[in-house]
């Protein structure tokens, strides 16, 4: 379907990727990883046509259909959400005038091959044609639409009063609905909450038919959807069948096996060398130091392969607060007539890591902002507690850096007592090395004038920290190594993401915005996952009636049929909630197994750690989870069964 030959792209004296070639079948999703820079989304605007490689070929095969989805840049007109969606692609368009120039011809044409050679493209157009209208039918829209969480109002609503992340979301709409052979996704789940991201994931793995490549920073949604890993590491492309843990476990393998060997033949050149210092002058042993040292150069050098830098987060001990931190009473915010929050009480506690979550629009934002104190509120109270110092992060902060200065600059006006030495060791951390500190703000990269903002927040000591959306612009390593600070952070923080492996690790609460009313969940976002799945009240994806307007309404009064109706329903709610509780469990597994992992990895190498003390915290938590691993293994083992014979009977 697609085929990459011996690709090549470099920039000046920089190289990105050299003779890299792979193909991509149908059902094959495979993630482009790499650190920022490293050269994922040139590839895929190679793939897509919109740049030139400096060597190589792209193949598709014919009549093969790509959609792209980018970061940014989508293109609208001024229709409808729905309508937007279901406009067809120029291709279709082209397609059909092609099919209306065919008739006309045929009408003309007296030839008789030529009659047959019309009439065999005619045929192929058409039955194209009608896959794709049986295909894309306004259900089919709605349903992706719903599934992406907009609501039935929003279906006419014109496609230019949605925000941009919204915006985001009806592209990628449009791109599934289209239904291309070579899907390519840039970053998807950027602008996704959680709901949607699990919706999205499912269709790719369960009804998306093509091939998809993938960019994204998102490690949970990488595991669950990809197939087969493209890493752009610094010295040479690798491809490997699996998932992104799957990959990092053999790499890990292969690096750690290069590295006894470079340390086996190290000792064994000392070794030979040895021998050749100490008898090169006598004439007698001439023949055995000659040899030893052919054998030396004989030797195939071992190239361990370059660890890409990650920034090293390092928060400072922040004071002692009260246990009370923050607390808001009779809180109300409204803009204009649209009533955001009505009369909440919320509390948080010293030492609480509260994960804000719910739909996009549902408030979380505008909640931090008030609980930061960025943002006003229209009555209420919000009081801190006794030496709260408040520190807040959000990606517009990235707009409100200075341009004009440069990066050791920017962070020097929060921390004017530190020294310029100790700037330069902190901002080192943050891959700002050597004469890169003096870069200006203004040629920076989203990435690094992120890391430039979170470097403004570590200097300085805080013990209440609100973040929005903290991982946005930073490469896999990164966000590992800033959940890995979090969960060490000795302060209290709440925080916003769409990054499911961050909420996992660091939540010890969530709060869920909905209505306008924050319910405070205890516990972690394992626990979060459960308790909803017992509360949640059906929430069917469109009106029912789209379904098949046409189809004839059995009789009403029919005790048999009301009956039939019921058992039915009742098949089918029982069905779906066995269905979606696997999933949840599948979720928790996998958040409680990368803790195991990450605990594990304390025991094999224990001088990670900051206090050697932890080691036995650290050991109860890891029986703890590795129980908790197993009561769900067996639930899920036992619920699948159930789903089973259930999905059996209702065959039957």
């Amino acid at each position: 379907m697609l085929n990459i030959t011996k690709l090549s792209k470099g920039y000046g004296n920089e190289i990105l990727f050299s003779d890299l070639s792979f193909n991509a079948v149908a059902g094959d999703r495979i993630a482009l990883i790499g650190a920022n820079g490293s050269g994922k989304s040139t590839l895929m605007d190679i793939v897509a046509g919109e740049t030139i490689s400096d060597s190589g070929k792209v193949t598709l095969k014919r009549n093969s259909r790509i959609s792209y989805l980018k970061q940014e840049n989508f293109k609208f007109g001024g229709m409808t959400l729905l309508q937007e969606v279901l406009e067809e692609t120029d291709e279709i368009k082209k397609l059909r005038k092609e099919l209306t120039d065919i008739y006309q011809s045929l009408s003309n044409e007296t030839n008789n091959e030529e009659q047959s050679i019309l009439l065999t493209r005619m045929t192929k157009i058409d039955d194209h044609l009608q896959m794709y209208d049986q295909n894309n039918s306004e259900y089919q829209a709605k349903t992706i639409l719903s599934g992406l969480r907009f609501n039935e109002n929003d279906f006419n609503r014109p496609i230019n009063e949605f925000s941009g992340g919204w915006i985001m979301r009806a592209y990628l709409s449009k791109v599934l609905f289209a239904r291309p052979d070579v899907l390519l996704l840039d970053e998807p789940t950027n602008h996704l909450d959680l709901e949607a991201n699990l919706w999205f994931e499912n269709y790719l793995i369960k009804q998306f038919k093509g091939a998809v490549l993938i960019t994204s920073h998102d490690r949970a949604f990488l595991n669950s959807v990809a197939t087969t890993v493209l890493a752009i590491e610094p010295e040479q492309v690798v491809l490997q069948k699996g998932n992104y843990d799957e990959y990092l476990l053999s790499r890990d393998q292969s690096i750690k096996s290069k590295q006894v060997s470079a340390a086996r033949m190290e000792k064994q050149i000392k070794k030979q060398m040895k021998f050749v210092e100490r008898f090169r002058a006598k004439a007698s042993k001439a023949g055995q130091v000659q040899s030893r040292l052919k054998s030396l150069d004989k030797m195939e050098k071992i190239d361990l392969p370059r660890i890409t830098k990650t920034v090293r987060y390092s928060f400072p001990e922040p004071p002692r607060s009260g246990n009370e931190v923050i607390k808001l009473e009779g809180l109300n915010k409204s803009y204009g007539k649209q009533v955001i929050y009505s009369d909440v009480d919320l509390v948080l506690n010293r030492g609480d890591k509260v994960a804000l979550v719910g739909v996009n629009g549902a408030g979380k934002s505008t909640m931090l902002k008030i609980m930061a104190g960025v943002l006003d509120f229209d009555s209420g109270n919000r009081q801190l507690g006794h030496n709260v110092v408040t520190g807040y992060y959000a990606q517009h902060l990235l707009e409100l850096l200075n341009p004009k200065n440069t990066i050791i600059e920017e962070v020097h006006q929060v921390s004017v007592a530190v020294s310029a030495q100790n700037l330069r060791t902190i901002l080192g951390g943050f891959l700002f090395s050597g004469d890169d500190v003096q870069k200006k703000i203004s040629v920076l990269s989203g990435g690094e004038k992120a890391r430039v903002a979170l470097a403004k927040l570590l200097i300085q000591s805080r013990n209440l920290l609100f973040m929005d959306e903290p991982t946005n612009h930073l490469d896999i390593a990164s966000r590992e190594i800033l959940t890995d600070a979090l969960i060490a952070y000795q302060g209290t923080l709440c925080f916003i993401t769409h990054d499911r492996t961050l909420i996992h690790q660091v939540a010890n609460k969530v709060i869920r915005v909905e209505n306008g009313n924050p319910v405070v969940y205890p516990g972690d976002y394992l626990s979060y996952l459960s308790m909803i799945n017992r509360t949640e009240p059906d929430h069917s994806p469109v009106d029912t009636s789209v379904r098949n307007s046409s189809s004839v309404t059995p009789n009403k009064d029919n005790s048999k049929y009301k009956q039939d109706r019921r058992t039915r329903k009742n098949s089918t709610n029982k069905l779906r909630k066995l269905n979606e509780r696997i999933k949840i469990i599948e979720s928790e597994l996998e958040g409680i197994n990368l803790h195991i992992n990450k605990l594990e990895t304390f025991f094999i190498n224990p001088k990670d750690l900051d206090n050697p003390g932890q080691l036995a915290e650290f050991g109860k938590k890891h029986k703890t989870l590795q129980k908790q691993s197993k009561d769900l293994e067996q639930e899920w083992e036992q619920l699948s069964n159930e789903l089973q014979i259930n999905t059996e009977s209702e065959i039957t």
